[in-house]
């Protein structure tokens, strides 16, 4: 056998981090996460709910000093008759809260912490019913969407896929991590953990395992189309992360330089820019360029995601354009409806990426979330190509916000 075979590729980063934390997880030990993936930048100190003994909920309280919460899933907290508490105008960061419960029989007061082990446990329990709690009490339930973090990519969702990942029940007890009256910062978080021995994991590398190892994308259908722009092959995905389908719209031309990296352009939905033309926005003109620059490379990719209006979907994008219409920009429209100023997530970019086999690629962007999001998926980005259109004087107030307020690069010189 030659030495170079014997070559091992460096562990995966994230492997690494999850590996080290479901170890602990399957032991019935603490462990933290940290969010660094959308908006929210909380620090949760979370451990199995079906090993969450009365010592080791004591010890959650005592360093972590938060509220103690159970992970679930809707479906389950509806069965508990614990449903979400409704939270008018509340940033999408903050955990989704259910109706407090308590352990029917076996507890006293319910806030020692053997009563909030029981009532933990029994929240973890597969057989337990709406009728073995109390409502309100003092565990509180924090649902999680049935994709978990990779459909929230925060910290009660990515320790309650933890559970999952490490083949237990899933509910995880979760505390957000106090500094004195304040919440732990997320840079302070790897001291935190150095004393208190806890391992340490960010929702990105929770994401990215996920991502890496589980197949969550599936071709139903392709064939050739005819554009402006020449000859694609478009295929269509299917999404077990978010339940939409996407499209990618493939070219590789055999005149294309050998080894050379493909094109990517990752565009999300826009219905009013890209087929209405609407002059509010520059999606439709990015998305034509994209669609040249792609076909004179002569090999690449668009991935068409179904993220409207950011992620907010179509009905509450045509909602913020009105309070835009009445003076806000696009990041304070999206607020006052309650979203954080960009929901997109990129997690079935990944996978579609990687059943492409495009984990190389340079990327037309202006956005530098979009970087940062595809490499902390694995993607690696070997270059980028800006894609800077023409401004107007109807889209040159969006694309100012888009540079002052969400750092989009929109000088080709810049990044």
């Amino acid at each position: 056998m030659s030495s170079d075979s014997q070559i091992q590729p460096p562990p995966d980063p994230a492997d690494v981090a999850v590996e080290r934390a479901l170890h602990a997880v399957r032991q019935g030990k603490i462990v933290v996460v940290v969010e660094d993936v959308s908006d929210g930048g909380s620090v949760f100190a979370a451990l199995p709910g079906q090993y969450a003994t009365a010592a080791v909920v004591n010890e959650l309280a005592t360093h972590a000093r938060g509220i103690v919460g159970a992970t679930m899933t809707f479906a389950r907290a509806d069965a508990l008759h614990c449903q979400a508490l409704e939270r008018k105008r509340a940033p999408a960061s903050l955990p989704r809260y259910g109706i407090s419960i308590e352990a029917a029989r076996g507890t006293s007061t319910g806030i020692s912490a053997a009563d909030r082990s029981l009532t933990v446990q029994l929240a973890a329990d597969p057989a337990a019913t709406a009728a073995d709690f109390v409502r309100p009490g003092h565990i509180m339930p924090i649902l999680v969407p049935i994709r978990g973090c990779l459909e929230r990519a925060y910290g009660p969702e990515a320790a309650h896929d933890l559970t999952l990942l490490a083949g237990l029940q899933p509910c995880a007890a979760v505390s957000h991590v106090l500094d004195g009256l304040d919440p732990l910062l997320p840079e302070n978080a790897e001291r935190f953990c150095e004393v208190r021995g806890w391992p340490m994991v960010r929702v990105s590398q929770v994401v990215a395992y996920r991502t890496h190892h589980e197949r969550l994308v599936h071709v139903v259908s392709e064939g050739p189309v005819e554009t402006q722009q020449g000859p694609f092959q478009i295929r269509i995905y299917e999404s077990d992360i978010d339940g939409e389908s996407h499209i990618a719209l493939l070219r590789d031309s055999p005149e294309r330089a050998v080894g050379s990296v493909p094109l990517v352009r990752l565009h999300s939905q826009c219905l009013t820019g890209d087929i209405l033309h609407s002059r509010r926005c520059d999606c439709g003109a990015q998305l034509a360029e994209s669609m040249e620059r792609i076909a004179k490379y002569g090999h690449g990719a668009i991935v068409y995601l179904r993220q409207e209006g950011r992620g907010i979907g179509l009905v509450q994008k045509i909602r913020a354009y009105a309070l835009q219409d009445q003076g806000s920009d696009t990041v304070d429209a999206n607020l006052q409806l309650g979203f954080a100023p960009d929901e997109r997530d990129y997690a079935v970019a990944a996978q579609i990426l990687r059943d492409l086999d495009m984990t190389e690629i340079a990327l037309l962007t202006n956005n530098p979330h979009k970087i940062t999001a595809l490499r902390q998926l694995g993607i690696q980005i070997v270059r980028r190509e800006p894609i800077v259109v023409q401004p107007t004087a109807d889209n040159i107030r969006y694309l100012q916000t888009k540079r002052d307020r969400m750092g989009h690069w929109l000088d080709p010189a810049q990044g």
